[in-house]
């Protein structure tokens, strides 16, 4: 699924320039899977294609919904990331 959400880094998550780039920005996310170990464990989590970001813990995202593909896919292209 595709999903939309304004991205909030948590002091928590040792997050790369990249991402500090997306700070308080509306950013698209895919579903990803169930975070088993850690300071996230059991909280879903989910990856921005062709980043270098990583995975993002559900408590990083705020207003998280479910969007269609073409939203998806221009919030991506606007974020300078080409799927």
């Amino acid at each position: 699924m595709f999903f939309e959400a304004v991205f909030q880094p948590s002091s928590d998550m040792n997050y790369n320039g990249e991402a500090k780039h997306l700070e308080g920005k509306t950013i698209a996310v895919q579903d990803g899977w169930v975070v088993k170990e850690g300071p996230f464990k059991g909280q879903n989590c989910f990856y921005i294609p062709n980043s270098t970001i990583g995975w993002i813990p559900q408590c990083d995202l705020i207003g998280l919904k479910p969007i269609p593909l073409v939203k998806y896919k221009e919030i991506l292209k606007n974020l300078g990331f080409h799927n």
